[in-house]
């Protein structure tokens, strides 16, 4: 072998050596390609079953689909574990598998021609009062949310990130309120001055933002439903859901980052980001179940801050 020819295979060697090192994934990395292949594979999975209920005028039996996407889901995570680290989601199987059989649920109904709520949240409803009631279908998927430990609520259904509330003086605290505006109709008032650019911290950049995320925004009014609880019973507000407050535990709690803390005011009103469609000096608040309509902007209301959705 001359000179040249050995020097050539050196550079080849290197190169490929090279362009390996900059495509090494790390064990992170692997985890999260790994659960997006299974979850395809889980969709899959559930789309033949239904193809073959029809074809046999059967009901779909999706049991060998559960099981292996429960099995895979606890390997990728496993790998992880091995190496040292653990997979970046906080996704639970169980909530991944309710958002994609919801999917898989919603396409079905579409083929079959009936339309498809199942992308939809279930109320929460299980009372009956009747055939065709609410707590008799029980329609829409379940609501599942993940503490994750900062201070923050995981919708796995929608995809939104809530902040949660503490029964301190701070900016977290159930009991605070704001206005929506500070003189007339802009939304400039100390919701946004006081409550949403301290999460934000635009007075230090950015370098500083609740949980690490610097888009907190006030919900809309369709969005704070979506944590209302909607059971019947002689239950004294707050009528959320238990994840946003923890009665038990909630009083004098200040560390939001733990689980058993969170609250919610149960007689304030919660502002949302929606203007009143009859008059822009008022804005969209809401009080659980029990009340949703205009309000003047000067009022002092509560705010409870959510990121993501678009």
């Amino acid at each position: 072998m001359n000179h040249y020819m050995y020097r050539s295979l050196m550079l080849g060697a290197i190169s490929l050596c090279l362009i390996g090192a900059a495509h090494a994934l790390s064990p992170e990395d692997k985890c999260e390609a790994a659960k997006n292949k299974i979850s395809g594979k889980y969709v899959f999975c559930r789309a033949k079953a239904n193809a073959k209920a029809i074809k046999k005028g059967e009901v779909a039996d999706f049991s060998k689909c559960d099981a292996n996407l429960a099995s895979a889901w606890a390997k990728a995570g496993q790998k992880a574990v091995d190496k040292g680290t653990s997979c970046i989601d906080s996704v639970s199987v169980a909530g991944l598998q309710s958002f994609l059989s919801g999917g898989v649920s919603t396409i079905a109904n579409v083929l079959d021609g009936n339309g498809g709520l199942a992308l939809l949240p279930a109320t929460g409803e299980t009372t009956s009062h009747g055939a065709g009631s609410d707590g008799a279908l029980q329609i829409g998927r379940v609501r599942e949310f993940v503490d994750n430990g900062d201070g923050t609520l995981s919708d796995l259904g929608t995809g939104l990130m809530w902040e949660k509330k503490d029964d301190g003086p701070g900016v977290h605290g159930q009991a605070q309120s704001y206005t929506w505006s500070a003189a007339g109709t802009d939304f400039d008032g100390t919701v946004v001055t006081d409550f949403l650019d301290a999460l934000n911290d635009v007075a230090g950049g950015g370098a500083s933002c609740f949980a690490g995320h610097c888009d907190w925004r006030l919900p809309t009014p369709i969005e704070l439903m979506t944590v209302t609880e909607y059971e019947y019973g002689p239950v004294p507000p707050p009528w959320v859901l238990e994840e946003f407050h923890r009665t038990a535990t909630c009083t004098d709690c200040t560390d939001i980052t733990l689980p058993s803390c969170s609250c919610t005011a149960a007689f304030t009103p919660y502002w949302t980001s929606t203007t009143n469609l009859d008059s822009d000096d008022e804005a969209i608040s809401y009080f659980a179940r029990a009340f949703m309509g205009p309000s003047p902007k000067s009022s002092l209301f509560a705010a409870r801050a959510v990121r993501g959705g678009s």
